[in-house]
């Protein structure tokens, strides 16, 4: 049986009854965080010019259009749903994937043309959950990451809208083969300062649900693409991590959900929790900003450096320390207001004269705190044992010297090196559980992007702060992802139309 089958068959044999009440309370707090982002970007100018080219082209249908009073078709439904959930960064995501755009938002709008029950409707978004997030860690170690592993959102959409057409176990297998036959490629070009970054779930989850009305016509697609070696890990891994599809019904991704409590990206999360901490922060009174962080923000934020200069935009400050830190401190907040461009504009000189003051270091104890969490999702003998040390320290080397690394997602990791340098001599990263997705592992795992703060006065004075574990991120100690999710919603919801808040 081929990887797709074995997929295929769980997410065919998957029943309301076999998803545990905690993975449940979770997607009920991913569709909330969804539907907060789709919500927050109702006033986003970049949202707004996408909704007119929709409407351009879409014809009535069984799905509410979003910004609108109209129904329109589900592909067009969904196109433009995906693009308003991305358009901010106002997201969610789990390990090894930002999920929510497809795995809510394909059974929820499917379900106008289906009737498919709430039940089943959850069905769908865990299975859209657990393959996208498996298929994005078996591609840690490629060219993309993050916001940019956007195919697997096809493959996710493909599951879950072939669970409610009713396909069969070999339709399925078929749809998820179609999926993966020529997925798309995001640049960081295009996703890091113009308005094409709100694509990036939206096309692949409508090609997702296309290959399951074709699978349920009898459309086959290559159901060897995962095991060929000249077949998808070709395109888009550079040591495949193929032991990370496994698990499927015995460790679930969706415990690690976290929710985003800021727009923009995941390692901001930490030292805008910082700043938030200080506040209120007289931004006339502010020297100069100064942050310490791990290599993944680090990288991050030199990633986005060129794209970032000029009048800053909704989509170039949301990958940016210095834009993102003066925002917050000029605003007393960052939140989808602060990021409309009238708000931008009004406030551009002092914001951009603070974000020059901003000092963005890297801390190598931080770099090695936010590895060392992971060691639990990526055993070091198992990376070792499933890529080889030499295909795995290669892969790593060539994403130093210049591959897509810190795009919103676990990025270059250095750290991993080490880990597997250490896990055949009885190093201290050796010990740990000895596969992927341990269910223990998953009910205790933290996310964590450590950050540090100090804001240092005019006169001298400096307000520190420092924050481990982002609001809304798994295993906060207060303000957990179910917590947030439903103060995004209960913000933002009231610039939705009914169905969108129901």
């Amino acid at each position: 049986m081929t990887a797709v089958e074995e997929i295929a068959g769980w997410a065919s044999d998957l029943s309301a009854a076999d998803v545990p009440e905690r993975v449940r309370s979770l997607c009920r707090a991913q569709r909330r965080s969804v539907l907060g982002a789709i919500a927050g970007s109702s006033r986003d100018g970049a949202s707004r010019r996408l909704l007119a080219g929709v409407e351009s082209w879409t014809s009535d249908g069984p799905a509410a259009l979003v910004g609108t009073d109209r129904t329109v078709r589900v592909d067009d439904a969904l196109f433009a749903a995906a693009a308003w959930s991305v358009a901010l960064d106002y997201d969610d995501y789990v390990s090894f994937g930002h999920t929510g755009h497809s795995s809510v938002l394909v059974p929820m709008l499917l379900a106008t043309e289906t009737g498919s029950s709430d039940d089943e409707q959850l069905v769908a978004q865990v299975i859209a959950n657990e393959v996208e997030a498996r298929l994005g860690g078996a591609c840690l170690i490629g060219p993309q990451n993050g916001q940019l592993w956007s195919y697997i959102h096809a493959a996710g959409a493909a599951l879950a809208a072939g669970r409610l057409l009713g396909l069969d176990r070999s339709q399925l297998a078929h749809a998820l083969a179609i999926s993966l036959y020529q997925p798309v490629r995001a640049t960081a070009p295009g996703f890091m300062a113009p308005e094409s970054k709100l694509l990036t779930a939206a096309e692949p989850a409508v090609a997702g649900l296309r290959a399951a009305r074709l699978a349920a016509c009898g459309t086959t697609g290559p159901l060897d693409i995962l095991d060929d070696p000249t077949g998808f890990f070709s395109a888009f891994a550079d040591a495949p991590l193929r032991g990370l599809l496994g698990g499927l019904g015995t460790g679930w991704a969706t415990l690690t959900l976290c929710v985003k409590t800021h727009p923009g990206c995941a390692y901001l999360d930490t030292a805008l929790d910082a700043v938030a901490a200080l506040a209120p922060i007289d931004p006339a009174e502010v020297e100069r900003i100064d942050v310490d962080a791990s290599l993944l923000t680090c990288q991050m934020d030199a990633m986005s450096r060129p794209y970032a200069g000029g009048p800053p935009t909704p989509v170039t400050v949301t990958f940016s320390v210095p834009w993102s830190l003066a925002i917050a401190v000029v605003g007393g907040e960052l939140t989808p207001e602060q990021l409309e461009e009238g708000w931008l504009r009004d406030h551009e000189a002092a914001v951009t004269d603070l974000a020059g003051r901003v000092r963005l270091r890297h801390d190598w104890a931080l770099t090695r705190s936010a590895a060392g969490h992971f060691v639990s999702l990526l055993p070091p003998r198992r990376l070792a044992a499933d890529a080889g040390v030499r295909t795995l320290v290669g892969g790593l080397l060539r994403q130093r010297r210049g591959h897509l690394s810190s795009v919103g997602g676990l990025g270059d990791l250095s750290g991993i090196v080490d880990m597997v340098r250490h896990s055949g001599n009885g190093g201290t990263l050796a010990g740990g559980p000895r596969d992927y997705w341990d269910p223990d592992a998953l009910e205790s795992f933290t996310m964590t992007f450590p950050a540090r703060v100090a804001v240092v006065l005019r006169g001298g004075k400096r307000l520190e702060a420092e924050a481990d574990v982002p609001v809304g991120g798994a295993g906060h100690p207060v303000f957990g992802p179910e917590t947030v999710a439903d103060g995004k919603l209960a913000r933002w919801g009231s610039r939705l139309s009914a169905f969108w808040r129901n």
